[in-house]
């Protein structure tokens, strides 16, 4: 057995590397992971739980528990309210699915709600459910967007004892139907399952959607189930506005997986990602690629299906539901072997068994890297996960320094629960749900935006008995994504809706004259109205380039909430008034990368919002020149904001940066109202820096390039850059000499 494992790995490898020699290139990197079954725990003879219960384990092949589904079991039986964090595979969902149905056998009034991200996992766990409980005689449903009118007046009439659904339907269904209230008024245990991915803007919706259901039932017992993170305590308490307790299971997936690290090279990250994918596909490997963008894998399926002609699709936030239902199941059914998806496969739905995990770069956090890696392997052959890397500068400092990146602890997750835009909504939702509130019952971070809604016409103060306007107030919980935090720019074809992004990114997608990709076929942009909320779009035939944005950011304001010295760096935390202007755009060839043209528009697209962030200035050293002074600064920022990355979990796009040449620098929440990335920067700062600093004193570069300083969102096209000035500015404070400021506001053009 062991032999046949090794000459499967060997395989893999030989395929692997006869596809990369191909291009000149080479495997950088080879880690072997390779676990067991996590610590078992007792027989179910020896469980004090119902016989009817134990049988239908037997049934369904379980005999003995893992210990740490025994430590779950005992937790939630002893009325804690916990959180269950372990690897992919590793038997979560048993853990709190045992207990919760002894206690439904023994209380028919009981009632149970699991949640889960997404509608496609909502059907995933029903199967694996119903074969637990056929025997039990305990009832379960689904209630979500996608149930019949007819089901779902059955289900009004007589609610099932365990319920499915998701974050959406639950926030609309307390806030809009005194119908769908009703059958929450008995609930016992409520399951926040894949509890990880409630992290930033999510997380924060999330929270108050929970303290909203809470307040229907006094006796709810929470339970979170995820995947392993740094802070489950922390992030257990902020959702469920409780103490947590918090059960242990294994951080791996069961099973042997061959990581292999290989650098891009001269190809563009796009181009050679796409061939290693296509390479694997034609190979008859089964192959699920992960990309950060939605733009990257429209990008990617299309250079596969032009250049390498191999059917690649696409799974992403923004295509309609049936469309990546059809995607799921081709899949599985073996019909296409290959997928290119951003996190929206990164969750446990059930695509069948996959021989190969590409990775097009580093994954946003660690946590994220490993929840994709588990999805490669079969039952009993090993799982090739490979990773892209190149011209970034973590990846450049995890390809020298690998060992560094899979002996990392488990990055955090964050939420900022006093977004004011996510508490407007949640307030007004409240309130459509009680009727009423008197104002001494409600909580702190209401208040804080009580005086807004009374202006913006959402509530009616009556002698601090507060009311919702019942018209407006529902247009608005109506109208507004929980997956984000600001309006929602609708893309048009033809007068027909084809999509949607979010503001602010809506800017950096769809500015007049953009590339934009969607459902593999690709788009110019024409029109964006961002008054009307309204892009509109014409179809391109086949081209060789993309578009990259040109634009400026501004800091209005900051008003302080927090301030403390960072070694000897002043830190101020706090509200961030940002204004955009997008100012124009370069166009660079597909294959390369290189600029092609760029082009200004006479007058600049600009949108204001309010966030979070972190102001803080370095000294102002003795520069050689005005440029090479800011250039020092600029350079700073971009690696600061690379460095915060791994420290606190953030995705490229998480957080922006604007460097002022008196030295100050803004790191920001690119999301509106913040998500909390921005406070983790605050609080882990030095950690940062000292990242930072390795990463422009190990490149051998002159003064800048892509693997220390360059940064794909760079505002102004990565120029006004220095490496050597950068470390200048590190080496200057490491060496603790006192920073003084001369101004306490940025002063001058800022760069972002």
């Amino acid at each position: 057995m062991q032999q046949d494992r090794a000459e499967k790995v060997l395989d893999l490898l030989s395929t692997l590397n006869e596809i990369v020699e191909k291009q000149k290139s080479k495997i950088s990197n080879i880690y072997k992971e390779d676990y067991g079954y996590p610590e078992l725990g007792p027989s179910l003879n020896e469980l004090n739980i119902s016989e009817k219960l134990k049988n239908a384990l037997i049934n369904y092949g379980i005999i003995k528990l893992y210990k740490f589904q025994k430590d779950a079991l005992d937790s939630i039986l002893n009325n804690n309210d916990t959180v269950i964090t372990a690897g992919t595979g590793t038997g979560k969902t048993e853990a709190f699915l045992i207990p919760i149905l002894d206690e439904l056998l023994k209380n028919k009034e009981e009632r149970a709600l699991l949640i889960y991200p997404t509608k496609s996992l909502e059907r995933d766990q029903i199967s694996r459910l119903s074969n637990i409980v056929k025997d039990l005689g305990i009832s379960y449903g689904i209630i979500d967007g996608d149930t019949p009118a007819k089901e779902r007046a059955k289900i009004y009439e007589n609610p099932p004892q365990i319920l499915i659904s998701n974050p959406d339907m639950i926030h609309l269904g307390l806030s809009l139907s005194s119908d769908f209230r009703k059958i929450f008024r008995s609930i016992r245990f409520v399951v926040l399952d894949e509890m990880h991915v409630y992290k930033g803007i999510f997380g924060s919706h999330m929270k108050w959607i929970l303290y909203r259901l809470s307040s229907l039932s006094k006796n709810i017992l929470f339970i979170g189930s995820g995947a392993t993170i740094g802070n489950p305590e922390e992030m257990g308490e902020k959702l469920f506005g409780r103490k947590v307790k918090v059960v242990y299971g294994p951080k791996r997936r069961k099973g042997l997986a061959i990581h292999v690290f290989i650098d891009h090279g001269y190809m563009s990250r796009w181009t050679f990602s796409s061939y290693i994918i296509s390479s694997l596909i034609k190979k008859n490997l089964k192959v699920l690629a992960f990309t950060d963008s939605q733009q990257m894998s429209e990008l990617i399926s299309r250079i596969s299906r032009k250049s390498y002609n191999t059917n690649v699709l696409v799974h992403r936030s923004g295509l309609s539901a049936e469309t990546r239902k059809n995607v799921e199941r081709e899949l599985k059914e073996g019909i296409i072997n290959g997928v290119v998806a951003t996190s929206t496969l990164e969750l446990g739905i059930d695509v069948g068994d996959l021989d190969a995990v590409v990775m097009t770069s580093l994954p946003k956090s660690y946590s994220s890297y490993l929840q994709r890696a588990g999805r490669a392997g079969r039952r009993e052959n090993p799982g090739l996960v490979v990773t892209i890397m190149g011209d970034d500068p973590i990846e450049s400092y995890y390809l020298n320094n690998p060992d560094k990146y899979f002996s990392q602890d488990p990055d955090p997750g964050f939420i900022e629960p006093k977004n004011k835009e996510i508490l407007k909504l949640h307030f007004v939702a409240y309130l459509l749900q009680k009727g009423f509130v008197k104002k001494d019952n409600l909580p702190e971070e209401f208040l804080d935006v009580l005086k807004d809604l009374e202006n913006e016409n959402y509530i009616n103060n009556n002698n601090d008995v507060l009311y919702p306007n019942w018209k407006s107030g529902k247009a608005f919980v109506a109208n507004y994504s929980i997956r984000s935090s600001g309006p929602i720019i609708n893309i048009y074809y033809k007068n027909k809706r084809i999509g949607f992004r979010e503001m602010p990114q809506a800017l950096y997608d769809l500015y007049p004259n953009a590339i934009y990709y969607h459902s593999g076929e690709v788009y110019l942009s024409t029109k964006l109205d961002i008054d009307s909320y309204k892009a509109e779009v014409t179809k391109l035939n086949d081209i060789s380039f993309y578009t990259k944005p040109l634009y400026d950011i501004y800091v209005i304001e900051v008003i302080p909430r927090e301030k403390r010295i960072a070694g000897t760096i002043p830190l101020t935390y706090g509200d961030v008034h940002i204004s955009i202007e997008v100012t124009g755009y370069v166009i660079k060839d597909e294959y390369s990368g290189n600029t092609i043209s760029t082009s200004y528009y006479e007058t600049p697209i600009k949108w204001n919002y309010w966030t979070k962030g972190v102001l803080t200035r370095y000294p102002e050293i003795l520069f050689e020149s005005g440029e090479k002074k800011i250039s020092s600064y600029h350079a700073l920022e971009h690696v600061l904001i690379s460095a915060s990355r791994p420290i606190i979990g953030a995705s490229d796009t998480d957080l922006g940066g604007i460097s002022y040449p008196s030295g100050h620098i803004v790191i920001y929440d690119s999301s509106i109202g913040g998500h909390g990335g921005s406070k983790l920067v605050f609080d882990r700062f030095e950690s940062i820096e000292n990242l930072a600093f390795k990463i422009v004193s190990s490149c051998s570069c002159e003064d800048g390039c892509p693997r220390c300083v360059f940064s794909p969102y760079c505002g102004n096209n990565n120029q006004f850059l220095s490496r050597k000035g950068a470390l200048s500015l590190l080496k200057y404070v490491f060496e603790n000499n006192e920073v003084k400021e001369k101004e306490e506001k940025p002063v001058g053009k800022p760069i972002a």
